[in-house]
């Protein structure tokens, strides 16, 4: 019988409030904690997660590690922290790997989006602090990833660019895709109707999940809605569900210009039983993005029953395979053919609800958490 290994996980960022990260970290503690008594873990914890998280795993043990991601302080005192507990292996889930930890490690690389999409567009801080930063951000993902043992990506996609941006070798990097399945064991905690009416909502619409970062492309998305209404005179409305913050604001200035607020709702933060609801009054759900890391959001969309009409870049084409339909994201015409094509369709929303049922299956945490347990041992 092979010797129990010390595996730390670094879980700072545990929690949905970390979004796909947060989300991607949560699953993965969770079903390792009930898939392997065998190694002894140590799950790094900021103070609110340190306080309120209970293991029934007896080989899992809490370490308070309070220091903000992306800080000095991680990159300065996480490594005193690890050297006490002395690991045979860290696993960072995300691409902030100390520079000074000299041990065995496995890397996360959800994605390179900031490589792709970057500027003063991108940020909510100064030119004059945004660029040292991107430089040293630079140098932290290229450090993580030639020193690490194994890195972990979601997608084939991500896989191929690592391999043609780092020259690495392919079998030094594996892809565990994700999951979507724990929002089939959620229900909707509004009626349909009280939804709408608590969001101000009027049907038919077509809806999107997600942050309002540049490379998620969502200003053409109005503009194809735009379009969609002037030339069949359609009164199709566009919901967006996302977090209000500095990008909201930036997009809500944008959108008053070209004077489409009247059939934009921008819902702010929506949380997943109302979500739920939503989707289930949608005729659509869309997504234009440029680059995802594996976009989670419309394989929940899926899990509804919803239909998905998609961006065809990046790994989404991977991900959802036959059950969208994909436009071009840099075309604001195809755009809207495209999401015209799904709405006016019933027959074919129906063909893209079945499609997206069989679709949701191949992803699951726990399989996600097995083939992870397995770069561990490996």
């Amino acid at each position: 019988m092979t010797k129990p290994m010390k595996i730390v996980i670094d879980a700072r960022m545990y929690g949905l409030e970390h979004a796909g990260i947060g989300r991607y970290i949560l699953n993965l503690i969770n079903q390792i904690e009930k898939i392997d008594e065998k190694n002894d873990y140590f799950i790094l914890l900021r103070k609110k997660y340190y306080q309120k998280l209970e293991f029934k795993n007896k080989r899992f043990h809490k370490i308070l590690a309070d220091w903000p991601h992306y800080s000095f302080k991680e990159q300065f005192l996480l490594p005193g922290i690890l050297r006490k507990i002395k690991p045979d292996l860290v696993h960072f889930p995300h691409f902030n790997v100390p520079i000074f930890w000299q041990g065995k490690y496995i890397v996360t690389i959800h994605d390179l989006i900031k490589h792709e999409s970057r500027g003063r567009k991108t940020t909510t801080r100064l030119s004059l602090f945004y660029w040292p930063k991107y430089w040293v951000y630079q140098l932290i993902v290229f450090l993580a990833i030639k020193r690490a043992k194994r890195i972990i990506t979601p997608s084939q996609y991500w896989q191929r660019e690592l391999v043609k941006r780092y020259k690495i070798k392919q079998n030094k990097i594996v892809v565990t895709y994700e999951g979507a399945g724990e929002f089939a064991n959620k229900k909707a905690s509004l009626s349909g109707e009280k939804a709408l009416k608590k969001y101000g909502i009027t049907k038919p619409f077509i809806i999107y999940t997600g942050s309002l970062y540049p490379h998620k492309n969502v200003f053409r998305l109005v503009q194809a809605v735009q379009l969609i209404n002037k030339e069949n005179k359609n009164n199709l409305s566009l919901v967006i569900a996302s977090a209000r913050n500095v990008f909201m604001e930036r997009f809500k200035k944008e959108v008053e210009k070209t004077k489409g607020l009247n059939m934009v709702i921008l819902a702010g933060f929506v949380p997943d039983e109302e979500l739920i609801a939503l989707y289930q009054e949608a005729e659509a759900f869309v997504t234009p993005s440029l680059l995802e890391g594996f976009c989670l959001t419309g394989l929940e969309a899926m899990v509804t029953g919803l239909p998905v009409v998609c961006s065809k870049a990046s790994c989404l084409p991977e991900i959802y395979g036959q059950a969208a339909v994909y436009f071009n994201p840099l075309e604001v015409k195809d755009m809207a053919e495209r999401i015209e094509e799904v709405v006016d369709n019933k027959k074919l929303q129906q063909e893209l609800s079945k499609k997206g049922y069989q679709q949701v299956k191949k992803y699951s945490w726990e399989k996600m958490a097995r083939e992870t347990l397995r770069v561990y041992e490996s």
